[in-house]
């Protein structure tokens, strides 16, 4: 399938100096002071020692032999700044002739000290190659600042290397720019981040700390996120027409005119594919092969020669190219008679009806695809909804027993031991853990994050089941906010009836659809998941992937924590999730292949379901925001136990026009030979589902047939058997009767199969509804 290209404007070149932006202070507030005034303030820090005071006495001795009114002038002047250079050098190795450890622990601590005085204001280039103590600037610098930081992050959950990288970008930013943290604003982060984007580097930590500084109030709480701050900005028809490179100016303008009128009736996702439809697959390949064309008047052969070419390429979706080259030809005509603009333009469409007449073909074609696709899952959706509910327990059960011990224990889940792993700091002054859980032993073989492990049961739960009881569109589920439920009371009898109002997406359709006990549990486990301790649903901004924009922040419940912030899910992060589902209930086809559900498979699901049990479609296509009922028949699958019950139904109805008499009353001893016929049916494990009066044509072999209807009650009674035939079996395989082994095997395959059935659960489906009132 064609891809539509992501336009993204081009980089500027990356400059050769620092980012622009200037410091709060140009001169450091203690870069004036004399060197005797530093090392009594040097001795006043934390952790000041005889080392670290030797290490300012010398780094302040050296810099007096630079020219510079202050401390930061002469740092500048020695070239100390130059990421080639090494600094201790430039200041003309005053550790020359000092042992090794002892020159590394002045320098690396006296220079630490200095910046943390702010006598100095190292570059990001330094800052990145020297890698100073950050540490021990962060116990000298906004000591308490850093202190909330870490309670900050441990109290989000937020993972350990995200921290990390947080509090050393925090130490960057104030030993760069000076700055107390209050004095802190976004254009120094954003100035960071243009550092690391030049380098071709990724500013790890970096949204970490934006998000932090928002929720300790240090920003203000309406600036937007990071990522929805510095997003490409969706282009517009000028530049998405210039990014594939027309050649001819006037053809150029005149489809930029076209798409901006056709823009407004359009939504943008659609506007992107008529810009690649309409220039990349149609016109860049006329101009390919006809040089110099400036005029939507195609010859005959020029047009059947691009048609033919276009045809025998790899694009699956051929028919809307078709579609959108033919419209372009037919809207023109229709506007050349009200602006004269048009008339210039105006052109025989060398595509016809018969060109664009395969579609419908092509449309039954995949109908008929998607309709077997439904009859092959429809079977399989209960086992899907089945193994998630069970994943999910066992997910949750061993996170519980996990969390009941100390790191570094171990503990018994289910029979099997585990270990608890202790999760080390990998940096000093990294905080400690993240409060996630990984264990290895059973059958993880290697350590396992049992608090994703449980996440990713949970939202793969909270999706297959919301999906299969709404029906609603991928789109429509994430955008799902708490104030879209509702109660509408009963004027009778004054019940309560719970509401979901799912918003206007696709066709601009707002419905209202009634909540299932089912569908409540679900929506109430979600919230209690994503609330905050205070009960609190926090506000999330939601991206739009196929408009290219953001939406306000709202209390979404189908919601992430990506690091410290919220994002509301993806629909692409759900059907990766319902991939996951389907990956570890080990769902298999008869070929062996993985079953594939896809958001919309549960819509069509829906659907057939609600016709089958005899919802009303003009009823159904309002609960599944169709303008149309056709498209709604396309979306249910017909099963044959339906046609059967239809044609059933079809001859009750013919044979109540014939007269009674010709339906003789059956006679006593007829009714008691019915009866008769049923107690027969009761065997050891259920009753026999073969037609009536007719014989077993299975030799009264009932564990191996396939109409058997095992009874529940019988459980106890089929182990036993399903235990006897596993001993027959040994003792078959030790004496060599190797005749008996394959009868076995079926037997107990059978009882097997049979045992399963009886513990599976079953969909009930949509009640049915009655057909006509009541007498």
């Amino acid at each position: 399938m064609a891809i539509v290209r992501d336009y993204v404007r081009p980089l500027p070149a990356p400059p050769t100096t620092e980012p622009a932006h200037e410091p709060h202070d140009p001169v450091p507030r203690r870069s004036l002071l004399s060197q005797a005034e530093l090392l009594q303030q040097a001795e006043r820090l934390a952790g000041a020692d005889e080392v670290s005071l030797r290490g300012v006495r010398t780094i302040l001795t050296a810099l007096t032999e630079f020219e510079g009114q202050t401390w930061q002038q002469r740092w500048e002047n020695a070239d100390c700044q130059d990421p080639g250079n090494d600094w201790k050098d430039q200041l003309g190795s005053p550790w020359k002739g000092i042992r090794l450890n002892r020159a590394r622990f002045e320098s690396a601590n006296g220079i630490a000290d200095l910046i943390a005085l702010d006598v100095i204001r190292p570059s990001y280039t330094w800052l990145r190659n020297a890698r100073p103590r950050f540490h021990r600037i962060r116990e000298n610098r906004n000591p308490e600042f850093f202190a909330r930081m870490k309670e900050h992050g441990s109290g989000l959950d937020v993972r350990q290397s995200n921290v990390g990288n947080g509090l050393t970008v925090m130490t960057k930013v104030l030993a760069h720019t000076g700055l107390s943290v209050n004095d802190l604003r976004p254009e120094h982060l954003l100035d960071y981040r243009e550092y690391q984007l030049e380098r071709k580097q990724k500013p790890d930590g970096l949204t970490y700390v934006w998000s932090m500084l928002k929720d300790l109030g240090v920003f203000d709480s309406s600036i937007p996120g990071l990522l929805q701050l510095v997003a490409v900005k969706r282009p517009g028809v000028e530049e998405m027409v210039d990014s594939y490179g027309i050649q001819s100016q006037p053809v150029r303008d005149m489809l930029v005119r076209y798409l901006k009128t056709r823009e407004i009736s359009v939504d943008y996702s659609t506007l992107r594919w008529m810009v690649y439809e309409l220039v990349k697959n149609f016109w860049l390949d006329v101009e390919a092969h006809n040089p110099g064309a400036n005029s939507l008047r195609l010859s005959f052969e020029e047009g059947r020669a691009w048609l033919s070419r276009f045809m025998q390429g790899s694009i699956t979706t051929k028919h809307r190219t078709l579609f959108m080259v033919r419209g372009l030809y037919l809207d023109i005509a229709a506007w050349a008679t009200d602006d004269a603009y048009w008339a210039e333009w105006a052109a025989p469409p060398f595509l016809t009806r018969e060109d664009t007449a395969g579609a419908n073909k092509n449309k039954r074609r995949t109908q008929a695809r998607i309709h077997q696709r439904i009859r092959d899952l429809s079977p399989i959706l209960p086992r899907l909804l089945e193994s998630t509910d069970k994943e999910l327990k066992d997910a949750q059960a061993i996170l519980a027993a996990a969390m009941a011990v100390e790191q570094g224990q171990e503990f018994e889940h289910q029979g099997v031991t585990y270990r608890r792993r202790e999760m080390s700091r990998s940096r000093k002054s990294w905080p400690r853990g993240s409060g996630r859980v990984w264990v290895t032993g059973g059958e993880f073989e290697r350590r396992v994050d049992l608090t994703q492990r449980e996440e990713s049961c949970f939202w793969s739960w909270a999706l297959t089941n919301t999906l299969n009881e709404t029906g609603v569109r991928i789109e429509e589920l994430v955008e799902i906010t708490t104030h879209a439920f509702s109660i509408y009371r009963l004027p009778d009898t004054g019940e309560a009836l719970p509401l979901l109002q799912i918003v206007p997406s696709k066709t601009d359709r707002e419905r209202i659809l009634l909540i299932s006990p089912e569908l409540a549990h679900v929506f109430a486990q979600v919230k209690r998941r994503v609330s905050t301790p205070d009960g609190r649903v926090p506000l999330a901004v939601r991206y739009d992937s196929a408009e290219r924009t953001y939406s306000q922040p709202l209390p979404h419940l189908f919601q992430l924590r990506c690091g410290s912030e919220r994002r509301t899910m993806s629909p692409e992060w759900a059907r990766i999730a319902i991939k996951d589902a389907i990956n570890r209930s080990g769902l298999r086809d008869e070929n062996g292949d993985e079953y594939k559900f896809t958001p919309h498979d549960f819509r069509r699901l829906f659907a057939t379901s609600a016709l089958a049990a005899g919802l009303p479609i003009h009823i159904l296509a309002k609960l599944m925001g169709h303008q149309n009922i056709s498209t709604t028949q396309g979306y249910a699958a017909v099963h044959d136990e339906d046609t059967h019950r239809h044609f059933r139904g079809f001859l009750d109805r013919r044979r109540a026009l014939r007269p009674a008499e010709d339906y003789l009353e059956p006679t006593e001893a007829e009714i008691n030979e019915f009866h008769e016929h049923f107690k027969k049916r009761k065997v050891e494990l259920g009753s026999c589902g073969r037609a009536y009066n007719t014989p077993c044509i299975h030799e009264h072999a009932c564990i191996r047939c396939p109409v058997l209807r095992p009874d529940p009650a019988q459980r106890p009674r089929l182990k036993e058997l399903i235990e006897a035939l596993e001993d027959r079996k040994m003792e078959a395989e030790q004496r060599g009767w190797l005749g008996e082994l394959e009868g076995i095997d079926i037997s107990l395959n059978a009882a097997r199969e049979k045992l399963a059935r009886m513990a599976r659960q079953v969909s009930l489906g949509v009640p049915s509804f009655p057909s006509g009132p009541k007498d």
